[in-house]
């Protein structure tokens, strides 16, 4: 929590976003844990303890609230066995009328999976108190406005309404502030200490800089500036794709911290530490996916899928290049993946990113 404020902790944290391998050490399918979840509960403190990384995690999944807001018009979401829900049938958004049909008064104590997620907050927050002090900080999520349009109706056909009907985008968007952020602060108030949203359909992969400068963007600020105000909790913002050519703006976004995928972490660095009000960022050794370095494409950096298919060693020295880059002006860098960890990451590599955050991150840091 201090390396978010941008202030100096004894060493630089490790905040890994552990959905699945939490789930995979404890021995459950992601449909066991959410179908009971007290296994889901139990496999993120069993996790924490044994591989000592700095944070708990909810199911950070889509979905709860984009169920009880587009079931009324006939959205469906898909359980899966090692994978949060997914979706099966979306919504047709033509025109405003379209948009009455979506429940924007969707209630966290009670609609859909939203009560699942609450109690699973509430559990870890409890849980992790110790001499009436929390262990470590739970982790929340939140999904920006552009997203949660995107999921309601299909990513394709979501694009398409951007292209051909940006007003009705626009509507569409504002739409979904109001039902997220009322679950954001229930997730608070149950015992969340930070949140972090983030927006997958935005990137240079999926529209231009003038279309999310111009539409996308402004409801991400005001969710983000929303959540701030209305919470007091830090907000970590995730780009998740390839930003390079919008990071000023995702920049003035308002959070507190960026969490920026697989772009180079040298790159965000520049382009966004210490803007406005960017005081951390979090990630720097490969999880899954290339690194991108510009928008021409990736490149097969050598921290592209490192705790997937590394060794050891290998990841220690791209934790040991991420903490150097992350705290060369500052304390504020939290070391984790560049995404989410995969299923499969050996164990001994978790060890190896939390021992390397022992090793070179005390401070003052002297690598």
């Amino acid at each position: 929590m201090l390396a978010l404020e941008g202030k100096q902790p004894d060493r630089v944290p490790v905040v890994l976003y552990p959905r699945y391998n939490a789930l995979r050490y404890a021995q459950h399918t992601f449909a066991e844990a959410l179908d009971d979840p007290e296994k889901y509960v139990a496999a993120q403190l069993s996790a924490q303890r044994r591989f000592q990384y700095d944070s708990v995690h909810d199911y950070n999944m889509m979905g709860p609230v984009e169920e009880a807001m587009g079931r009324p018009a006939g959205f469906k979401l898909k359980y899966v066995k090692d994978d949060a829900p997914m979706v099966e049938a979306s919504v047709k958004i033509k025109a405003s009328p379209d948009l009455e049909k979506l429940n924007a008064k969707v209630d966290p104590s009670i609609d859909g999976l939203c009560p699942k997620v609450l109690w699973v907050v509430k559990q870890l927050k409890l849980r992790t108190m110790e001499k009436g002090e929390p262990r470590v900080p739970v982790i929340t999520w939140g999904s920006c406005p552009s997203r949660t349009a995107a999921v309601l109706m299909g990513y394709d056909q979501w694009f398409m309404l951007l292209i051909r009907n940006p007003e009705l985008a626009m509507e569409f968007m504002e739409l979904c502030i109001g039902p997220w952020l009322d679950m954001v602060i229930s997730e608070v108030d149950s015992g969340a200490d930070l949140v972090w949203v983030n927006d997958p359909v935005s990137s240079a992969d999926c529209i231009s800089r003038a279309h999310y400068e111009k539409y996308t963007q402004p409801y991400e600020k005001k969710f983000i500036a929303a959540i701030k105000d209305r919470t007091g909790v830090p907000v970590i913002f995730h780009p998740c794709g390839n930003w390079h050519d919008r990071l000023d703006l995702v920049a003035q976004n308002g959070a507190d911290a960026l969490f920026p995928g697989t772009m180079d972490l040298s790159l965000v660095y520049e382009k966004t530490m210490g803007v406005n009000n960017v005081k951390a960022l979090n990630g720097g050794v490969g999880s899954a996916r290339p690194n991108t370095k510009d928008l021409k494409g990736t490149t097969l950096a050598e921290d592209a899928t490192t705790l997937l298919n590394g060794k050891p060693e290998e990841v220690e020295r791209e934790a040991k290049r991420a903490i150097k880059i992350g705290t060369q002006r500052g304390p504020g860098f939290l070391l984790g993946g560049n995404c989410f960890p995969p299923l499969d990451v050996p164990l001994i590599n978790i060890d190896a990113l939390v021992y390397s955050a022992r090793k070179y991150g005390e401070y003052p840091i002297s690598i």
